[in-house]
Formats: structure tokens, C-alpha cells, sequence
């Protein structure tokens, strides 16, 4: 990818001004990229689909058993344990029914991935749960439906796609609906809490949640008009969706590193720095919505268990978090718990909740852009030592940071919600 002249020009500009220029750091950054990974993009992709559409026939008993990889063998095993437990938990009670708002993929990557993720847990554990589309109408899904909770984003455009009136129309005729919206500081780039919290109230919403940790929302500055205004906010926090992402038998670790996540405006400068040096020392596989050779992505246009498949051939599994995600100490994303389940070695740079949620010996962590190309480095040359930090991963994953975990605990306090009559009108 050459460099324009006209983009130089305004890059120059912006130098002489002393303004940042994120745009010219990504640009750099594609420019980077080994022509193997753009090249090889669709093959992988094409690959995985394949597989993905031969699961039933490929993951077996037989195969899990002649597996000689460590990780393989562990992650079957704990995956098993995390469903015998976890199926069918809270089947049998009445009160619980949880419709969830749920954006296309190619609108919100993030946003799809874990309301998705919520749903197919929710249901797995045996409370009734539904996804609302994007554009579906409301009010014939809660007549059919009938849920007790609606949850939805405390966000112009998915609030403007729910027909409000409707869903009054439904509390006065059918009961009391609990609603739940996003939990958003003004430090993230949200508009002022204040005036987000009259539009909950006016919306009949009975509490907010979010996933971040706890602690986040106890103790943080920007969350003090929700506190004040003395409504629930209950932390719903990330983890892996082992219905979906765990390691599969009978596949080689061929490429080097793979990275799946979007191109995320707010990363630009960072995908420069930490995944630049990587990302041109050799190919490997990066994917996700918008991505210029990823014309189709795994995300988009595969089935879920097509992302399993590219892990199992990940030597190295690349993570990158936020700048405020590094700065505070309040989430992490998807993508760690995720590599971690999928047995696949992890490098990741050190957002402030990391060592409170995993093991750091389980993990490659890194400081610094170069402290991040040497860890990738380590991991290729020391294979023995990938594996034992992986099944350290992997297994504290299993335990406590499952989709599965999430699920049950965020339906016991909607239950708690429910019993205490927070409904609404």
C-alpha cells in the first residue's frame, strides 16, 4: 500500500500543528502487514469454514482420545466439566424470560458478540432467553415471547429502534417488564450521565449494567450520578463462550500468530506500535469486519465455530486492549479469555484488571511494543514453555471465566431484581 501524496500532505499538516494523527498510524500499519497475510487471507478463511461445517464428524470421542497435544486433552475435559454443571441449572423457574437487544455484526462486532454470547448461555443454563434483530418490531415479540427482562443499549441507535410505546402498551396490558440498559461514563465518550439518566427513567428503565468489574462501577468518579441516583448496576463481565471456543483435535499449529478483532478507530495508533514489528516479520492470519483484504471475515460471513478452527492453528495468539482499558482497572476483553479456552499461547499487553483475573503465568505479557515483539519471539522459540503457560490458562478459564459463569450469576441478581418487584410500571 504506497502513501499517497494527498494523505502525506495532511499528515505533514497535522505534524506541524502538533495534532495526533491515528489515521496515518494505521495507514502505516496496512502498509506493514506481510503480503502473506493479505494474500492468504480467504484460503484460511475458506479452510475454516469447511471445518467448521464438518464439526459433528471431527470433534469425536475417538478423535479427543488420540489427541497427543496437552491442550487439546485438558480443554476437552474442562469444557466437559463446565457443561455437566452448568446445563440446565436454573430450568424450571417461571419468572425469568430475557429478551436481548441484538446488534448485526457488521454494525457492532463487540456489541454482537457478547449479547450473542449472553443469549445462547442464558438458554444453555435453562433460563428462556431470545435475541431481538436489529430491526425486528417489538411488540410481536413480546406478545409472543412474553419476557420479564428486556435489555437493551444505553445508545441513540438501538434505542431508536425499539419502539417505546410498544413496549408501554405491553407493561399496561401483560405486567411488569423489567428493563436494563448499558451502564456509560462520559470519560468514554458517552454524552453527560445526567440527562442519560431522565431518558432511563422516562423509558421505564429499572436498572443499568455493564461489563466492567464490580469495583468499577462502586468506585469510579464518572459513575457517581448513576449511584446518586440510586438505581441497581449490576457487572456483567466478560469471558469465553465455551459452547463455542475451545481447543479441537487433529489440527496443526501452522501459523504463526493470528489476530481476530475489527478495525477499531480507537486502536489505530496501537495496532502501529505493539502489532506492527509482528505483523511484518512474517504471515499469519488477521481478520474481522473491516479489515481491507478481509472482504468476508469469520465474524460476518462463517459459522461461529469456524474462529475454533483458525485458533487451533494459531502458534500465537495476539491480544491488544484499549488505551483505557491499560489505564484503569476495570475490564478485559473477550478476546483473552477466549485465546485462553481455545488453548492457544497469549500474548497480550497489561490492562490493570489483567493480574486480578488470571494467573500471569499463564499468559506473555507485555510492557512495551518491544517488550510484545520479544514475547512473541519467546513463544516461537520455546514451544514447551508456551504449552505450559497455556494449559495455566486455559484451566483457570474453565474454572471461573466461562460465559457459563456469567450467565448464572448475572440471572441470579435479575432474579434477586424481580423478587424485590423492580419491574416497573
Amino acid at each position: 500500500m504506497s502513501l499517497a501524496p494527498l494523505p502525506l500532505a495532511r499528515h505533514l499538516a497535522k505534524r506541524v500543528l502538533g495534532r495526533p494523527d491515528p489515521g496515518w498510524e494505521f495507514r502505516r500499519f496496512l502498509d506493514a502487514v506481510h503480503p502473506g497475510t493479505r494474500a492468504g487471507h480467504d484460503a484460511v478463511l475458506d479452510w475454516a469454514v469447511g471445518m467448521a461445517r464438518r464439526a459433528g464428524e471431527l470433534e469425536t470421542a475417538a478423535a479427543w482420545a488420540a489427541s497427543s497435544d496437552p491442550l487439546v486433552r485438558q480443554g476437552h475435559a474442562l469444557r466437559r466439566a463446565v457443561l455437566e454443571r452448568f446445563r440446565g441449572l436454573l430450568r424450571g423457574q417461571e419468572r425469568l424470560r430475557v429478551l436481548v437487544h441484538v446488534p448485526p455484526p457488521a454494525y457492532s462486532p463487540g456489541g454482537f458478540s457478547l449479547f450473542s454470547n449472553l443469549v445462547r448461555n442464558l438458554d444453555f443454563i435453562g433460563v428462556p432467553a431470545r435475541a431481538l434483530g436489529w430491526d425486528e418490531p417489538v411488540a410481536g415479540v413480546l406478545a409472543a415471547f412474553r419476557p420479564t427482562v428486556f435489555l437493551t443499549s444505553d445508545n441513540d441507535p438501538y434505542l431508536e429502534r425499539v419502539d417505546w410505546g410498544a413496549v408501554a402498551a405491553w407493561r399496561r396490558e401483560a405486567g411488569p417488564l423489567l428493563v436494563g440498559l448499558t451502564a456509560s461514563c462520559e470519560a468514554d465518550g458517552n454524552t453527560p450521565l445526567p440527562g442519560r439518566i431522565l431518558r432511563a427513567r422516562a423509558l421505564g428503565a429499572g436498572f443499568h449494567y455493564g461489563f466492567c468489574c464490580p469495583e468499577h462501577y462502586r468506585d469510579a468518579p464518572g459513575f457517581a450520578p448513576l449511584r446518586e441516583a440510586g438505581g441497581p448496576v449490576l457487572s456483567l463481565e466478560f469471558g469465553a463462550d465455551v459452547l463455542h471456543y475451545y481447543p479441537v483435535p487433529g489440527v496443526a499449529r501452522d501459523l504463526d500468530h493470528v489476530f481476530l478483532g475489527s478495525v477499531n478507530r480507537s486502536k489505530w495508533s496501537r495496532y502501529r506500535a505493539w502489532l506492527g514489528p509482528v505483523a511484518a516479520s512474517g504471515p499469519g492470519f488477521i481478520d474481522g469486519p473491516g479489515w481491507p483484504w478481509a472482504g468476508r471475515c469469520l465474524l460476518c460471513d462463517a459459522p461461529p465455530a469456524a474462529q475454533r478452527y483458525v485458533y487451533a492453528r494459531a502458534r500465537v495468539g495476539l491480544n491488544l486492549h484499549l488505551d483505557v482499558q491499560a489505564a484503569r482497572t476495570a475490564d478485559l476483553n473477550e478476546r483473552t479469555y477466549q485465546l485462553a479456552a481455545c488453548g492457544v499461547p497469549q500474548v497480550v499487553d497489561r490492562p490493570g484488571l489483567l493480574a486480578r483475573r488470571l494467573d500471569l503465568d499463564g499468559l506473555f505479557v507485555a510492557d512495551d511494543p518491544q517488550d510484545y515483539a520479544r514475547a512473541v519471539r519467546r513463544v516461537l522459540a520455546d514451544p514447551d514453555e508456551a504449552v505450559r503457560r497455556a494449559l495455566t490458562a486455559q484451566a483457570e478459564v474453565f474454572a471461573r471465566h466461562t460465559w457459563t459463569h456469567r450467565a448464572e450469576a448475572f440471572a441470579r441478581r435479575l432474579l434477586e431484581l424481580l423478587d424485590a418487584g423492580g419491574g416497573g410500571a
